[in-house]
């Protein structure tokens, strides 16, 4: 059996619904169905997406996330900043920044990605860039959508909406269904603690609706 798995921080409930405002006021200013918004409650900060994975291997992703896990700490995170990637003229995805502690985060990041490189799963080829997705932009935008959208960005201010203490790290399973995705947390690792012999903290399933 084969799972797509990435590890990440999961956001506290009122940062969610801080995002969800947030989306509310953007989809306000940008008509139709040009975006497809990301769910709140499936909105997280990913650190390493593995891909599909042989379940044999999440032992080993999971002790390395437990090693990784150990040697930070908790991190301080808050969201602030609007953005899209690749850039203005070919929006594809719109993000939240992420600002706090960025220096231990980057340093969690960098403990998780040396980690899995050693599992031998490929190393990213760009820097990390933490960013939580709220939406995709429709392939086939309209130009009229398009400058509503750039207009927007332009215009918009984020100022921080909610900070948070990230005290742990997931590994979380995805489901592409074609309602969104379903994400299922799999392991616990608290940050800044000696993992348990057996690795993580395993959960019994549980599904939460999102978008990847």
């Amino acid at each position: 059996m084969r799972y797509r798995v990435f590890s990440a921080i999961e956001l506290s409930a009122g940062l969610r619904q801080h995002l969800a405002g947030v989306q509310d006021r953007f989809s306000a200013a940008v008509p139709g169905d040009s975006v497809r918004w990301a769910d709140p409650d499936g909105i997280h900060l990913t650190l390493k997406f593995y891909g599909d994975v042989d379940t044999q291997r999440l032992p080993d992703i999971q002790a390395g996330l437990a090693r990784a896990a150990a040697g930070a700490g908790p991190v301080r995170l808050a969201v602030e900043g609007l953005g899209v990637f690749p850039n203005p003229q070919r929006p594809q995805v719109i993000w939240a920044g992420v600002a706090g502690d960025l220096d231990g985060l980057q340093g969690l990041q960098a403990a998780v990605e040396r980690e899995a490189n050693a599992l031998g799963f490929k190393p990213e080829e760009r820097d990390y860039a933490p960013h939580l997705t709220l939406g995709r932009v429709n392939a086939r935008l309209k130009p009229s959508d398009h400058r509503a959208l750039i207009d927007y960005l332009a215009q918009a201010r984020l100022d921080p909406v909610g900070e948070m203490q990230a005290r742990e790290l997931q590994l979380v399973r995805s489901q592409l269904r074609a309602g969104g995705s379903l994400y299922t947390p799999l392991f616990t690792a608290p940050l800044g603690q000696p993992a348990p012999d057996t690795g993580l903290i395993e959960h019994a399933e549980e599904t939460t609706p999102g978008n990847d």
